[in-house]
């Protein structure tokens, strides 16, 4: 059977079979990154393109982020490192939408995506804080910022351990999701909102620049991070497999 990779079919397919889902776990991706993915993605299939090739395209981009940010006129580095960043979140969503319009997923190639979307996060973090220590540069608060990013760059990366130290759960214990995708009170959709946060932040760099408040955004992920750690940590052990609840 053949796939239809039209931009049609992959967003009617998309948001029949993944939407509800993704909106709940990635809001931001789900929101933001979503669609024009699918766009890239249909103008991809035709030319047979690898999913792991994209994937590598999306490295050089996750390396330019700092760079921009340190060499780019003020002005010019904030909004070449958005762009940066918004482009790489949507080629890290067309890499896995073209392996499942084409059926060339594979381990390896998603071993390299989490490799590289983990770098891409550090770098990120890192291009935020050097765009704040030039901007107050002329106050002469000197290098405080960039350390500050790479602190909270650390946490993300912890609590990505800190959830993946969490075995898979045995087909018994599969019970669970039906009560997960209840509306929920307050906490659990503070969850959801916490968890799906980081597809957005591209967005909130764009708009604390636009404010003058980029060290303010350097606390913001800080604090994002901490509280990430946190709700990792809390989910990872919390009804532990195999254990009673």
């Amino acid at each position: 059977m053949q796939p239809d990779p039209t931009f049609r079919t992959l967003w009617r397919e998309y948001r029949r079979e993944r939407f509800r889902s993704e909106l709940a776990s990635d809001w931001a991706v789900a929101v933001l990154y979503r669609l024009p993915s699918l766009w890239l993605v249909a103008r991809l299939v035709p030319t047979g393109i690898s999913p792991t090739a994209v994937t590598l395209a999306a490295l050089p981009v996750a390396l330019a982020m700092p760079l921009a940010a340190l060499l780019l006129p003020p002005g010019f580095a904030v909004l070449g490192t958005v762009l940066l960043a918004v482009a790489f979140q949507i080629l890290d969503c067309a890499d896995g939408g073209l392996a499942r319009a084409t059926g060339r997923s594979s381990s390896k190639g998603a071993a390299l995506d989490f490799v590289i979307d983990m770098a891409q996060w550090g770098l990120f973090y890192t291009s935020i804080g050097i765009l704040a220590d030039r901007m107050v540069a002329a106050d002469g608060t000197g290098f405080f910022w960039t350390p500050l990013a790479l602190a909270a760059a650390w946490l993300r990366l912890y609590a990505r351990v800190a959830r993946d130290a969490r075995p898979a759960s045995p087909a018994a214990d599969a019970a669970p999701p039906p009560q997960e995708a209840q509306p929920g009170g307050f906490v659990v959709l503070a969850e959801r909102a916490l968890a799906g946060m980081s597809g957005a932040l591209p967005i909130f760099l764009g708009i604390a620049a636009l404010a003058g408040a980029l060290p303010a955004m350097v606390v913001f992920v800080l604090v994002y991070a901490l509280l990430d750690v946190g709700d990792a940590v809390w989910t990872s052990f919390r009804n532990w497999p195999g254990e009673g609840a």
